[in-house]
């Protein structure tokens, strides 16, 4: 019995020891949480305790009256924090709007572009379909040219074939224009003209009268 009553009192001075270190070491963890707190607080005011061990030094050393003279600390005014981030972060705005402005300016530059582009394509397709009519034109016009002189050719050849008179009386009808008469007859030998001629001077000398008329113009031109 008296070895137990000997053992309570250790056990008891044991377990209190136990939880006054508990309680010590949890205050001493609460302190080193509560401390990075404030360092990650400051840090957010653009402070730095861990980085101003030379202030600190220079702090001290104006403590000791040696040195005092040939040390100078003086505080450093940096301002409110929030201020200046918001000053940061208005410039930051700034710049980004003016970009903003150059990008829209340069949208409504490529946007005028590309309506000049769309007018000038419009234009171009409009001269495309003109040169297309214009080309189509000048090819019927090509086609009957090639066809009247083919005419002519033939028509030459059958002066040149038959006999004045006949010729005379094909000539005299009012389906045969002058043109005709007078294109075929350059095509042919001075003297068969001229005798194709008199014989539709017999037959019809209006005709042929015009006929003479409209060949001296073509030799004049």
């Amino acid at each position: 019995m008296a070895k137990d009553e000997n053992k309570k009192p250790g056990r008891i001075k044991r377990l209190l020891t136990l939880f006054f270190w508990s309680i010590f070491i949890t205050i001493i963890i609460i302190i080193l949480v509560y401390l990075n707190f404030e360092f990650n607080r400051l840090k957010t005011l653009n402070l730095s305790i861990q980085n101003d061990w030379k202030s600190f030094v220079a702090y001290m050393l104006q403590k000791v009256p040696v040195l005092k003279d040939r040390v100078k600390y003086e505080y450093l005014d940096i301002g409110n924090a929030y201020i200046i981030q918001e000053k940061l972060i208005e410039e930051r705005l700034s710049v980004l709007d003016k970009k903003s402005q150059e990008i829209n300016s340069q949208l409504e530059e490529l946007k005028k572009l590309a309506s000049q582009i769309t007018i000038e394509a419009s234009n171009l397709a409009k001269e495309k379909e003109i040169f297309e009519n214009e080309k189509k034109i000048f090819e019927e016009e090509k086609k009957k040219f090639e066809d009247y002189n083919s005419r002519i050719e033939k028509l030459s050849q059958w002066f040149a074939s038959s006999t004045p008179a006949q010729i005379a009386v094909a000539l005299s009808r009012d389906e045969v224009g002058i043109d005709l008469i007078v294109n075929a007859l350059l095509k042919l030998p001075s003297d068969t003209a001229a005798e194709i001629i008199q014989a539709l001077a017999q037959i019809n000398p209006t005709k042929a009268a015009n006929v003479i008329s409209k060949i001296g113009e073509v030799i004049n031109n």
